[in-house]
Formats: C-alpha cells, structure tokens, sequence
C-alpha cells in the first residue's frame, strides 16, 4: 500500500461529510474516494491497487449506509482496470487523466446502477443515468482534474518567477 493511502482515506471521509454540502450541485456531490482510488491506483501493481480500492469502498459502503460491499466490489475492480491501463496509457497527460476520472466514474455509477438494479428491482434507468450518474461523473471528474491541476499550475509559476 502506498503512504498516502491511510491519510488519503481519512482526508476523503472527513471531507465527503463535512465540507462538501456546500459544494453540492442538485443535490450531486463529487465522489473524493472514487478520486483517492484513481489517484492511487496507477502508482501501484494491479494486484495492490485491487486491494486498496476494495478498502476504500468498503469505508465509503460503511460511512454512506448503502449497501455494504456495493462500491467495495465496483471501486476493487475500478482500480485494478485503472493500474492496468496506466501501464499502456500515457495517463500522465491532463486531458488523459480527465478521460479516464470521466470514464471511470461513468463507469462506477452505472456498475452500481446494474447490481442495484439486479438485487433490488429495475429503477427507472434512464432518469438515473441522466440525473444522477452523468452529472456526478462530470462533477468528480472536472474536481480531479482540477485537484491534479493545482500542482502543474503551481510549478509553472515557480518556474515563471
């Protein structure tokens, strides 16, 4: 596991609960632990990154009172396809890392939706596609992509100055 796992974990529950209601669009919030499990994930062979997404979702099922294993299960598999393609990908590139935080959290949210749906009954699914699932998806994304920004744009006016 990497160092910034443990405080990355604890950062993203105090901060999914207690900070982010002001942030809220609609009711839609950015998903912090599905962010720590991509920021981590490419750093780590699959098998660890597995490993650490299965933790991190495990904490967000038993935080959020859904139903526990949900995003355990959907975050474990997110994270070991996110440390694979890091390998074939050039995901060091912004725009990259912004595909892939969309794709992934598109991905997440309509994974969750099927197994929900397969265990619970069919929601109606297009509403929650376009209500929920894709402006969460684009909120968490465009939130990744400006937390991976911050250090680029820091270093680039370190460099001016």
């Amino acid at each position: 596991m990497t160092l910034w796992f443990f405080p990355g974990l604890l950062l993203c529950a105090v901060a999914q609960a207690a900070l982010l209601g002001p942030f809220s669009l609609s009711g839609i919030r950015p998903d912090l632990f599905l962010l720590l499990v991509f920021f981590l994930s490419p750093g780590c062979p699959p098998e660890a990154a597995t490993l650490q997404g299965l933790l991190i979702g495990l904490c967000q099922d038993a935080l959020s009172g859904g139903p526990f294993g949900l995003r355990g299960f959907t975050y474990s598999l997110l994270a070991f396809l996110a440390a694979r393609l890091s390998r074939n990908l050039q995901t060091e590139k912004p725009f990259a890392q912004f595909w892939l935080l969309l794709a992934g959290c598109a991905a997440a949210g309509t994974l969750a939706l099927l197994l929900l749906s397969f265990f619970l009954g069919p929601p109606p699914l297009v509403f929650t596609l376009a209500w929920v699932i894709v402006p969460e998806a684009l909120y968490t994304a465009v939130v990744g992509f400006l937390i991976l920004a911050v250090p680029r744009a820091w270093a680039t006016l370190a460099l001016w100055s």
